[in-house]
């Protein structure tokens, strides 16, 4: 096999599977035209409820042009510029000698053109797809396991899945960057049945969007904000709910108030028993830490990773509420 010697070339098809859509900058229009036919990564995660940004309903819409896209946030604006700086201190310090890495691609399986992957990084050995490199630059290490282990937020693991299930890779690297100053890798390998289920899924949203298949409510903040914007005025009429829901809404309201102050007295009991410790541990699981406010304040207690969160199994969704 004749190995490409120049950096930036990449296959029509890889691995006989993922086909080149081509090659475009993060967040420009034509790479939102290109994920707008299909499925990517980041979108995945909704359509299994794994996701903490966006909803399996909120992305159905968004993808009918009924909402408007995702405004940049102020973390997600220096993820952006950040990532070329992680990029390049990986390719000169921690690449494998031997390999070169191309970024800015997007591609599609051939079989089923609305799975879409445009990895930050892929690493080549020639023209032979060896590696994947996904980049992501946070603030605090809630949800990352230490260097080298494969514990990450499950919504990236999610995502880097869906890469691998697209280009035909059974693995794929991390590399974040925490609090600016601890750069960590991880690797992490899909199991066969993740890859099934994330498929399965993706195929069964896309055939909803096709057929005009209302999505099912559900109790993400997502689609909260998504049915505000869709009904952003406010008409002098009247409706008549059922009153099962009309009960469901008083006895909520109730539920809520009594978790709201089985909450405070559980975190009271646990500020008390801190004192003035900075972590609360139970065993090797970290309970809970203490921070102060940005400016003056008192310092507040705030809940470790919950176990569920720290799981390295992408588990099927709940249950979602007809319209």
């Amino acid at each position: 096999m004749k190995l490409s010697m120049d950096p930036s070339v990449v296959p029509d098809l890889v691995n006989g599977q993922a086909k080149l859509v081509g090659q475009f900058e993060s967040g420009s229009p034509e790479w939102h035209a290109a994920r707008a036919v299909g499925l990517g990564g980041s979108e995945i995660a909704a359509v299994v409820a794994l996701s903490e940004w966006e909803s399996y309903f909120s992305l159905y819409y968004r993808k009918k042009d009924k909402l408007r896209a995702i405004d940049e946030s102020e973390p997600m604006k220096w993820g952006t510029l950040m990532e070329p700086v992680i990029y390049q201190e990986y390719v000169q310090n921690h690449m494998k000698k031997g390999l070169r890495m191309t970024t800015g691609h997007t591609f599609s399986h051939i079989d089923r053109p609305w799975q879409i992957a445009n990895p930050d990084g892929l690493m080549w050995h020639g023209d032979e797809l060896v590696d994947l490199l996904e980049i992501k630059n946070v603030g605090r290490p809630d949800f990352w396991g230490p260097d080298g282990s494969d514990v990450v937020p499950i919504y990236y693991r999610a995502q880097v899945s869906w890469y691998c299930d697209v280009l035909g890779l059974d693995k794929a690297l991390i590399r974040c960057l925490i609090s600016g100053n601890q750069p960590r890798t991880y690797r992490i390998k899909p199991s066969t049945e993740d890859l099934e289920y994330l498929r399965e899924e993706g195929r069964k949203f896309i055939h909803a969007l096709e057929n005009d298949i209302q999505p099912d409510l559900d109790g993400h903040m997502a689609t909260y904000d998504a049915i505000k914007e869709m009904h952003p005025l406010i008409e002098d009429r009247v409706v008549q709910v059922d009153p099962k829901l009309a009960d469901r809404w008083w006895k909520v309201q109730t539920d809520l108030k009594a978790a709201e102050e089985r909450h405070l007295e559980v975190k009271n009991q646990i500020a008390m028993k801190m004192g003035l410790a900075r972590i609360a541990m139970a065993g090797e699981q970290k309970v809970a830490y203490r921070q102060r406010p940005r400016g003056k304040g008192e310092p507040f207690v705030k809940s470790g990773v919950h176990p569920d969160k720290a799981s390295t199994v992408i588990r099927k969704p709940k249950k979602k509420v007809a319209a």
